[in-house]
């Protein structure tokens, strides 16, 4: 991400990736990527946009 979007902005922006193979791929990736930089794991049964949420609007990413 480029500039701060709003949640709400961002979660579209997310979503819209599930409409494709491919962007499905883009939000696992993203969620291990941002695993790894955390060292925390996706909790069981969270879904990858949640956790790229939670990630991005603590690392100050996201607009409240």
């Amino acid at each position: 991400m480029s500039q701060s979007k709003t949640l709400q902005q961002r979660e579209k922006e997310l979503q819209a990736l599930l409409a494709t193979e491919a962007g499905r791929k883009e939000l696992h990736d993203l969620a291990s990527e941002y695993a790894t930089m955390s060292g925390k794991v996706r909790p069981p049964g969270k879904s990858a946009i949640t956790y790229i949420l939670v990630y991005e609007r603590v690392q100050g990413l996201i607009d409240h």
